[in-house]
């Protein structure tokens, strides 16, 4: 009886280990332009190959028109990026006079070999204020002309960690500047000085508060002029919007929590964005994915961060996204901590991340296609040599694309081995043999134990 049932558990793990074969579900070829010279051909994926191909892209084929496999890199796509930045332009301050009641003007020059000006900061340590500035600017120090008018600079740190010092100025050529605050203090009101209560027996008669408010001047440490100058540069990955395949808001009234279920096509994303009406807001967010641990499935927090919008007058700030390592999951869920804020309004849900393409060298004449959707597949390893040292010299490729996809093979119901040793059937009948066998054996034990002599 057990030989029995170790044949009948043998035929049912030797039928799962066969269908680990791979079948690929989907055919495309390479459209490329053959001009029959030398080229590094460079096949950028898309979606639709992210939505079928495995997690690791360990089912990737290229093939040519005889079926040969052909060596290809897989290649996160690179790309450059423009970036500005700011360079001092070395100046003098030449005076500071006071104006009406609290208004002060500082005169600026810059200096002879300086760049032209392309906006200044107001360098302070104070905290907690706002103030507006013009400025003007002059060859002679004769004729001024208005280049800003009434540009806030300000810090709400008691608030929030938001602030203001720089502003940006018009194309100019001029040499000297004059900064204007017109009205260079504020008032505050101090901290409570003194409370004074009448009691009559444990009843308050009367309450008295003296509070006391005084004039916090600017205080300017010094004032930076610079220039801006684009550069670009070589970008280590470039980073692509992907859009969602769908998203579901509800919200946890027990946690006071909002939750986003999102639905993708398995593109490769490092972050989700969303993009919501709320002008103003700070929330701690977190992105989770689901887990399966044997028959049970937890949530996987993959990363987490602090949602902001500020649109008041001329800020304009928002910080809506939360970055995690690189996952290709069909099913995210995002957690947005309210506290006893009302929700936030999500209109959308958008993926970064990153862009993959397989570079090869293509012979003349040659057609070629790429197979994927194979979830027995086994890693491929080619000969990838050549193509680095290519690149290592400099060499540029040349671009390439997919055609239309065909389903050239059905889709693969069965598991593969490392699935089917996690699945609820493959438990519940390890399980019911084990069962069997312990029946059988008692059995057999009680059996004996009455046949023994009296």
């Amino acid at each position: 009886m057990i030989a029995k049932i170790a044949l009948i558990a043998g035929l049912f793990l030797s039928q799962a280990i066969a269908a680990e074969s791979p079948a690929y579900r989907f055919s495309r070829p390479v459209v490329w332009q053959d001009g029959g010279q030398q080229s590094l051909l460079a096949v950028p994926l898309d979606t639709a190959v992210y939505a079928s191909s495995a997690t690791d892209f360990r089912d990737l084929r290229l093939t040519d028109r005889n079926g040969v496999e052909i060596p290809y890199l897989l290649q996160k796509i690179a790309g450059s990026k423009t970036e500005i930045r700011r360079l001092p332009s070395r100046s003098e301050t030449k005076g500071l006079e006071k104006i009406d009641e609290d208004g002060i003007v500082i005169t600026v020059d810059l200096d002879k070999d300086a760049a032209n000006a392309d906006g200044l900061s107001v360098v302070t340590s104070q905290r907690d204020f706002e103030y507006n500035l013009q400025i003007h600017g002059s060859n002679d120090g004769e004729n001024w002309q208005k280049l800003v008018n009434n540009s806030a600079i300000y810090d709400y740190s008691r608030y929030m960690a938001v602030g203001k010092r720089d502003i940006e100025l018009p194309a100019n050529n001029y040499r000297q500047f004059k900064i204007v605050v017109a009205k260079a203090s504020q008032t505050r009101t101090a901290e409570l000085l003194e409370l004074t209560r009448t009691l009559h027996g444990a009843e308050e008669l009367q309450r008295n508060e003296k509070t006391e408010l005084h004039n916090e001047p600017l205080h300017i440490e010094r004032i930076d002029f610079w220039h801006k100058q684009s550069e670009t540069l070589p970008e280590a990955e470039q980073s692509f919007e992907y859009p969602v395949a769908g998203f579901k808001v509800s919200q946890d009234a027990e946690h006071k929590t909002t939750l986003i279920a999102i639905e993708t096509l398995r593109q490769p994303l490092t972050g989700l964005t969303l993009k919501t009406a709320t002008p103003n807001f700070s929330r701690l967010a977190e992105v989770q994915i689901p887990l399966q641990q044997g028959l049970e499935t937890r949530m996987l927090t993959l990363g987490r961060a602090t949602l902001e919008a500020l649109h008041f007058q001329d800020i304009n700030r928002e910080q809506t996204g939360v970055t995690f390592p690189e996952q290709r999951q069909p099913k995210y869920q995002i957690i947005i901590h309210n506290q006893d804020n009302p929700p936030l309004a999500i209109d959308g849900v958008i993926g970064t991340g990153s862009g993959y393409r397989l570079l090869f060298l293509p012979q003349a004449g040659q057609d070629y296609q790429l197979r994927y959707g194979s979830d027995q597949a086994e890693p491929s390893r080619y000969d990838t040599v050549p193509i680095r040292e290519l690149l290592r010299r400099g060499y540029q490729s040349t671009a390439a694309g997919l055609g239309p996809e065909t389903a050239v093979a059905p889709a693969e119901d069965k598991p593969d081995f490392g699935t089917l040793l996690n699945s609820k059937w493959f438990l519940g009948v390890a399980i019911g043999l084990m069962v069997l066998v312990l029946g059988w054996s008692l059995y057999r034990v009680g059996k004996q134990v009455g046949d023994l002599p009296r």
